[in-house]
């Protein structure tokens, strides 16, 4: 029953961001927007929060000793529950962590006409895809910065 959980919880993350979608600390923050072109891209990958592992541990432990509750009887039921509580907590964590890992670039963007440069982590957009070095489009400097390539 955990592992049917977990595949679940895996199969509804998604690895890539999408440009139609932010969160709420982004909503009504003003951002400045300058042309700019790429001169440094490289792959990196975010990382899913220890709230959201201990999370996923937790339910798959609960997941795991409940399911290993209905085999058995008297000690043998506890020691299945334990057991299957444990491998619970196991995949629930692996889960967690496989899914809560977002492709993502460090971007180096120069202003253009400017010396002024501009380093942002920001994930890649399904819409977009990696972004090469030599790239033109505009910079957004502000709460969520992030680089837009040019027809986007």
């Amino acid at each position: 029953m955990s592992l049917v959980a977990a595949s679940l919880m895996l199969a509804s993350c998604e690895s890539m961001g999408s440009m139609n979608t932010v969160n709420s600390n982004a909503a009504n923050v003003a951002s400045q927007t300058l042309p700019a072109t790429v001169v440094s891209a490289q792959q990196t990958t975010i990382d899913t929060s220890s709230t959201s592992r201990n999370l996923g541990t937790g339910i798959g432990a609960a997941l795991g000793a409940g399911s290993g509750a209905l085999l058995g009887r008297g000690k043998g039921q506890i020691v299945s529950a334990v057991g299957f509580g444990a491998l619970g907590a196991l995949a629930g964590r692996y889960t967690v962590d496989a899914a809560g890992k977002t492709a993502a670039q460090r971007l180096t963007v120069k202003v253009d006409g400017s010396k002024t440069m501009y380093t942002v982590v920001q994930p890649v957009y399904k819409e977009i895809g990696l972004i090469p070095v030599g790239t033109h489009g505009m910079f957004q400097l502000g709460g969520n910065s992030q680089f837009i390539p040019d027809g986007m």
